[in-house]
């Protein structure tokens, strides 16, 4: 393990006062330093934002491909100058402009295109407009090269930085969400990412961290150092950046199935403690996790690493996350947004939750699989922990003129990662990490928006998942849930009925999810699931015995405000066996003489409430009889089934004889036999049923199929 002090340092100044004792499960990177904000400043006003196209009618007409960033800082005047090359393709026929974003706080001192001086405007004080020296036709590139110079001044999160540390100069960048613009010329958007050559002239007493790999270091005239990084990933403009100060640096190494990579550390030497070193040093192993959980480092051909600054959480700059203390799961989150946020990146910034809350999510999978194998205690507790505490507000950001909307620790970040967490549990673990890798294969190095991943998920899941988005990322809210239940003895086959009602704001959206309930019978556990999407609801649920207790959302897969018990209510009457039954093949003189239909519950029936057709015999009269005791309805032809395939019909005439309530009758399929107990949990609802009678030759191959559980409400898929 080679670990290499590159230089000897003294302390370390403070970072935010605020953010030093931020070391437990609440603070969350970006999300703590804007809620501590927030709650010691009170809410902070709305600052002014880039849309995703605004200032300019071309940027979607051009593709930038490679910066060529040569810059100088003073920390002692705190200044910045030198120029930025950018190599931009035109993508659109007949291009005769290029706007970029530089802040009026530089002077430009020229401009010019493949070397040539061009023409240019200030068109605000955020947007310059170059006119190029001809025009350009789709495909054809040209070099645009800015001089500048000035005092930078900060924005956002603190864009750019000049302070110190241990008495030494500190400059940093963190240019998160549109700011990168307060410190070099960028185009600026997220859908157009770059590589990039980042040179920085600085004292040399100074290191210089950014992205990349580490070209060369070399002097210059004036006791300078001149650091050279580069990176052949395409990376978005906010998550380029570059550190500065007296570091001491270490380096280790991630040995992966295909090779090797670097992974770096740089410290104020203050903090470079073996405690705070091995802390960071858990990043190794944090990149074995992720990388069987979403594929290898999307950087391997460069680096992974973390550099200190003065700041009280994290930032996830490409290839080298920024961070203010050793947290380990801040560690997780940053490094975690390599494949999410950097890797793929949020298309709109209505969309941050693609980033901030699967880097969220990720922290609870890494204590989750941190052993080796997942660990579901591990798990439920760090979600447990990253509950939002307000959920009256969408996950999908509407809007992004308020920096501090954007970045919500309740909506972003933790609800984010409960919208994550319950998809998993509705697609299952196979479908919900197959969905990450497809998401993965389809928009590595891109950018992507909510309804990609939606559509990625939808060709896993092989079904809508418009429910589950809508209700969870567009609307707002989360369920309030209350039940009761009581227990049935049909014919010696136990069931649990399940009164679940939703009892949140009327303003939020009924929720539709799959409800975890384990039965408790002579200290056994039996775990099952129904699906719950009405705002009160009779779920019935076969058990093997009497039962005891039952737990609700046992492992509290749900993001449900309140959960309590309620007195119980009776529901409508169910279907919980028939004979023949759905799907069954029976023999031709076996069972074919009567037709039965078992409730329950007791139920009034009537001849006209049934009906019995053959595909090719058409309708069969019968006789009908009802046992109260059993509750069954007995169906009996005015002569045996001949072979053919029937469908009964139970229409919803049928109604308990206590409270008249209809029967709750759907079935998901009419020929399963695991479709019963029939209903969607709600009163009315007809039953079809299907079977056949097979002829006599046909018998040697006879397979008969019967009774099963079912979820009442099934999954909607």
């Amino acid at each position: 393990m080679i670990r290499i002090i590159l230089l000897a340092l003294v302390c370390l100044s403070g970072s935010l006062a605020f953010a030093q004792d931020a070391h437990g499960p609440d603070c969350c990177c970006k999300a703590d330093w804007i809620a501590r904000l927030e709650k010691e400043l009170g809410h902070l006003p709305p600052v002014s934002v880039l849309s995703r196209n605004a200032g300019s009618d071309t940027l979607e007409d051009t593709d930038v491909i490679h910066y060529n960033l040569d810059i100088e800082i003073d920390p002692a005047t705190k200044w910045i100058g030198g120029f930025n090359t950018m190599t931009v393709e035109s993508l659109v026929n007949g291009l005769g402009d290029f706007r970029f974003r530089l802040s009026n706080t530089f002077t430009i001192t020229s401009v010019s295109v493949n070397s040539v001086p061009v023409a240019w405007n200030r068109i605000d004080s955020t947007t310059v407009e170059a006119t190029l020296d001809k025009t350009y036709n789709t495909g054809e590139q040209f070099a645009l090269s800015v001089a500048y110079n000035g005092e930078p001044t900060g924005q956002g999160f603190g864009s750019i930085n000049f302070t110190s540390q241990g008495g030494s100069p500190l400059v940093f960048t963190l240019s998160a969400p549109w700011y990168a613009y307060t410190w070099w010329p960028v185009k600026e958007t997220l859908d157009d990412k770059t590589v990039a050559d980042l040179r920085f002239t600085v004292p040399d007493t100074l290191s210089v961290a950014s992205n990349g790999v580490l070209q060369s270091v070399n002097p210059v005239p004036g006791n300078k150092l001149v650091f050279h990084w580069k990176t052949n990933y395409p990376t978005v403009d906010y998550l380029y950046f570059f550190a500065a100060t007296d570091y001491n640096y270490y380096e280790d190494t991630y040995y992966h199935t295909g090779g090797s990579m670097p992974v770096v550390m740089y410290i104020f030497p203050s903090d470079d403690t073996p405690s705070n070193r091995n802390a960071w040093w858990k990043m190794i192993d944090i990149l074995g996790v992720y990388g069987d959980l979403y594929g290898l480092y999307p950087f391997i051909d460069e680096k992974y690493g973390m550099a200190e600054f003065s700041w009280g959480g994290g930032m996830e700059h490409q290839t080298l996350t920024t961070q203010g203390g050793f947290w380990e799961y801040i560690t997780a989150h940053e490094l975690s947004h390599q494949w999410w946020g950097d890797m793929i990146t949020c298309g709109t910034w209505h969309d941050i939750w693609l980033n901030e809350g699967f880097a969220t999510y990720s922290e609870a999978l890494w204590f989750e699989f941190e052993s080796g194998t997942s660990d579901p205690a591990e798990l439920h507790y760090w979600m447990g922990v990253r509950r939002p505490t307000d959920v009256n507000g969408s996950v999908y950001c509407y809007d992004i003129s308020d920096l501090w909307r954007i970045f919500s620790s309740n909506y972003t970040y933790r609800k984010g990662a409960w919208v994550l967490h319950q998809l998993r549990h509705v697609l299952g673990d196979t479908d919900f990490f197959d969905t990450l890798a497809a998401y993965r294969a389809a928009f590595e190095y891109t950018s992507a928006i909510t309804a990609d991943f939606q559509t990625i998920a939808e060709s896993v899941y092989g079904s809508d998942l418009s429910w589950f988005f809508d209700e969870w990322v567009y609307d707002i809210g989360a369920p309030a849930y209350r039940y009761a239940w009581t227990q049935h003895d049909v014919n010696g086959q136990d069931y649990v009925e399940l009164y679940v009602t939703q009892t949140q704001s009327s303003s939020y959206p009924t929720f539709t999810m799959p409800i975890d309930i384990t039965t408790w019978s002579g200290g056994s556990d039996t775990p099952h699931v129904v699906w719950n999407d009405a705002p009160a609801e009779h779920l019935l649920i076969p058990v093997d015995s009497t039962v005891s207790s039952i737990d609700f959302d046992s492992d509290e897969w749900i993001l449900h405000t309140s959960l309590s018990t309620t007195s119980f209510v009776g529901g409508p009457p169910k279907i919980v066996s028939t004979a023949p039954a759905p799907g069954e093949r029976v023999a031709f003189g076996s069972n074919p003489d009567t037709v039965e239909v078992v409730f329950h519950k007791d139920v009034t029936v009537d001849a006209s409430d049934f009906t019995l057709t053959g595909f090719f015999s058409g309708a069969r009269t019968f006789a009908l009889a009802y046992d109260s005791v059993t509750q069954t309805a007995t169906l009996t032809p005015d002569r045996p089934l001949s072979p053919d395939w029937y469908t009964l019909t139970v229409s919803d005439g049928v109604t308990d004889t206590s409270m008249g309530l209809a029967l709750d009758g759907e079935l998901t399929l009419s020929f399963d036999p695991d479709a019963l107990p029939s209903g969607d949990g709600l009163p009315g609802g007809s039953s079809m049923v299907r079977f056949g009678v097979l002829p006599p030759l046909w018998q040697g191959s006879i397979t008969t199929s019967a009774g099963g559980t079912h979820n009442n409400a099934g999954a909607p898929r």
